[in-house]
């Protein structure tokens, strides 16, 4: 009898630790809601003169409905998160999600979706170290994530973005040269194109492996090239960056899943700092004064979110929300404890 109470006392706390909530944010910089509502825009498409193979460009992303687009595009986003949870920010079916900050441009966004609210203080990319306190320190804070918050990024500023010299919690940027490992190796032996951030598949399979790992409570990805293959107007490398992203959300997904910690009890939301702008010429661009670039859009799915798919008609939100609706999901009050943060999007069930 002793020895199968001690087994009970065991299971129950298997049980116990398995039920923890925990969260996975991820951004995608710069991604268009027009692209994950309606797939490949033909009319930008059609500007690819450059393209090495406009007709396979073509067969590979280009359908006859926006349904199909899209879900050739985001294959699971569309086939897994719109059936399993919701999707908001549809401008074209009148649901909108927009940016509360005047910039429309990357630090400022992230301090509101992190932040719960636009800065007065953060009006560009520079590097300024945030003075407030993001959603993920604050969770760091809290009872029970001590030591069990990461972020895995892929633009230097993030560092300043999370203040990382305050917050407490690993912020990498894949900027150790004296990591030993064979990711560690590569980052450094395989430059990006850009002088200011790292491919994204450094990003993710370290991320991955940290996950692997430690298995934190509060995970955080920022993905940066879909943005970076924006501004230089190459669609074709936007549209793929675009799916391999999505294709590593369905294998994140099915990791968290296979992992005893976070099966069942574990929330995934996805979004983006800002907009671009609505035309062939714009799409390339986002600030205050590109038309579009203040519309963004969120994908959330986990136990606490109803399965209501992609959402119609209703009242516009904010970006601003995001924060507190990422403590949400993990039974935190954000808002309450932060009286500048917005609260919660309205997309949550059960205490």
């Amino acid at each position: 009898m002793k020895a199968a109470a001690a087994l009970l006392v065991v299971l129950s706390a298997g049980c116990a630790a398995a039920a923890r909530p925990s969260v996975v944010l991820v951004t995608l910089d710069g991604t268009r809601w027009q692209e994950v509502f309606g797939g490949a825009d033909g009319w930008i498409l059609e500007g690819q003169k450059d393209s090495k193979d406009l007709r396979a460009l073509k067969k590979d992303f280009w359908r006859d409905s926006a349904e199909e687009r899209r879900s050739a595009l985001m294959p699971f986003l569309w086939g897994t998160m719109a059936l399993q949870g919701q999707l908001l920010g549809n401008v074209a079916i009148g649901n909108q999600v927009f940016v509360t900050n005047r910039y429309k441009i990357s630090y400022p966004g992230y301090h509101e979706l992190l932040c719960g609210f636009a800065s007065e203080t953060i009006s560009s990319n520079s590097h300024v170290p945030n003075p407030d306190v993001s959603v993920l320190e604050w969770l760091h804070g809290r009872p029970g994530f001590g030591g069990s918050v990461a972020a895995y990024c892929s633009w230097d500023l993030f560092p300043d973005i999370l203040n990382r010299e305050r917050c407490g919690f690993p912020v990498d940027i894949g900027e150790s040269k004296s990591d030993p490992s064979l990711l560690g190796r590569l980052v450094v032996d395989v430059p990006s194109p850009w002088h200011d951030s790292i491919y994204d598949a450094f990003v993710f399979h370290g991320a991955m492996q940290y996950l692997r790992e430690k298995k934190p409570r509060v995970l955080y990805l920022a993905f940066g090239e879909i943005d970076e293959w924006a501004h230089s107007g190459d669609y074709e490398r936007y549209l793929k960056s675009i799916r391999r992203t999505d294709g590593w959300l369905r294998e994140l997904w099915e990791t968290l899943q296979s992992m005893p910690e976070y099966a069942g009890s574990t929330s995934l939301i996805v979004t983006c700092d800002h907009g671009r702008g609505d035309n062939p010429v714009e799409w390339r661009s986002h600030n205050a004064k590109v038309n579009g670039a203040g519309y963004v859009w969120v994908a959330v799915m986990g136990p606490r979110v109803a399965p209501l798919g992609e959402a119609l008609e209703g009242e516009p939100l904010m970006q601003s929300q995001i924060a507190a609706t990422v403590a949400a999901l993990v039974g935190e009050d954000f808002a309450g404890a932060n009286p500048q943060a917005a609260p919660p999007l309205p997309i949550l069930i059960g205490p």
